[in-house]
């Protein structure tokens, strides 16, 4: 097993309304990037937290999980953002968290 450094490796999470994600999936291959996970989840949010955080959360959502380097995240970001349209109200959100190890 390989350790790497710290600050080398970001998670970048993206949660999408059910079946988006196979409309992305192809968007973040073409650039150049192979690994990714997908999970199936449920949103929950009161409309108290609804109306502050401005989002819509549906019952069925798909999380986006994609562990890559610094140099690469804005890239995905920006392509994650776009074609996710995620400047619209209820088309999901996105946070990219680091990673202080990685061990395989």
């Amino acid at each position: 097993m390989t350790k790497k450094n710290f600050g080398m490796f970001k998670l970048i999470v993206a949660i999408f309304p059910k079946g988006k994600v196979k409309t992305i999936l192809p968007v973040i291959k073409e650039a150049g990037i192979f690994g990714a996970t997908v999970l199936s989840g449920k949103g929950l949010c009161a409309k108290e937290g609804a109306r502050v955080l401005g989002l819509r959360i549906g019952p069925l959502r798909e999380i986006l999980l994609l562990v890559t380097l610094e140099a690469n995240r804005k890239k995905l970001v920006k392509l994650l953002e776009e074609h996710g349209r995620l400047k619209e109200p209820g088309k999901g959100i996105i946070f990219v968290m680091d990673i202080c190890e990685v061990i395989g």
